[in-house]
């Protein structure tokens, strides 16, 4: 089956690929990155249905997410923000969702004081 694969920002630039149902979406993705190679501050690449925010799961089947021939998809690169770059990014201002906060070393607590 053919399906047909928006990669950049620019809304011009697709690729069509010939994959099987049974193909996962990593082997996709990687199709992808062959043609269009990162930039150097992406450390992860995401594909959906075009104009959907719902990314398949690299372990899945086209099948197992709905891709059929003729499909159309997108194809971005982004980047998967370390803990203690959420933390840094929401220190400024910028919410990133919600996470756990890793154990710190700093605390405005005081000290605990050994009884003798």
């Amino acid at each position: 089956m053919k399906v047909t694969v928006f990669y950049s920002s620019d809304a011009t630039k697709s690729a069509a690929f010939d994959v099987q149902p049974s193909d996962t979406v990593k082997s996709v993705k990687q199709k992808v990155i062959a043609l269009h190679s990162p930039p150097d501050w992406a450390n992860t690449a995401l594909l959906a249905e075009k104009d959907s925010t719902e990314y398949f799961d690299n372990r899945k089947r086209l099948a197992q997410c709905g891709v059929v021939d003729g499909a159309v998809l997108k194809f971005t690169y982004a980047r998967n923000l370390t803990l203690m770059e959420k933390v840094e990014l929401n220190v400024q201002g910028t919410d990133t969702g919600n996470f756990q906060l890793p154990p710190m070393s700093i605390s405005t607590l005081p000290p605990k004081v050994a009884a003798y």
